[in-house]
């Protein structure tokens, strides 16, 4: 056998043993799927009404559906910035992994003894806490739950709340008059 050969051998050998780990690493018969971790919050987006976020130290927001359409009631009134309120729509269906149960642990060190922040969707109440040292995640609690969820709400909800009212740009023109 010359060397060329043996070579193609080795490859295909090579070859072999890849496809053969790969095959193992996908179809190993010991690994158990993960479970399917459920919403924050058993309210789907589209059966929300009404928003109200408590701010300690800044004005209380609050919003609510008319036709069709949010509306900013609190501190201002006026048509709600459709994008922010789809930011904050989807924290309802936010899916945290690692969750504590409230009893035995010391809120107070995770920021949740007073809460940082209160987010009421409908009647459900989300307290936001601190966020964890070692990946910038946020303590939330829900009823007797701790969540640990990433930060992706909480410097929207402390924003200034004149950005939550819809720029003149995003309403449609009603009564529009025409100048001649």
């Amino acid at each position: 056998m010359n060397a060329l050969a043996q070579r193609a051998w080795l490859n295909l050998g090579l070859l072999g043993l890849v496809g053969g780990l790969a095959a193992l690493a996908l179809f190993d018969p010991g690994r158990e799927n993960p479970a399917l971790i459920s919403p924050l919050l058993d309210l789907a987006p589209a059966h929300i009404e009404r928003i109200a976020v408590e701010r300690p130290g800044q004005d209380a927001l609050a919003f609510e559906q008319r036709a069709g359409r949010w509306w900013m009631t609190e501190p201002d009134n006026g048509p709600a910035n459709p994008v922010l309120i789809r930011s904050i729509l989807q924290l309802a269906e936010a899916r945290c992994p690692l969750r504590y149960a409230t009893a035995g642990l010391d809120l107070k060190p995770l920021g949740l003894d007073p809460s940082q922040l209160q987010l009421r969707l409908n009647d459900r109440s989300i307290h936001f806490g601190a966020t964890a040292p070692t990946d910038g995640q946020r303590y939330l609690r829900i009823g007797a739950t701790v969540y640990l969820c990433p930060d992706r709400s909480y410097l929207l909800l402390t924003s200034a709340a004149a950005g939550f009212l819809a720029s003149p740009v995003e309403l449609p023109a009603v009564n529009a008059t025409r100048r001649e």
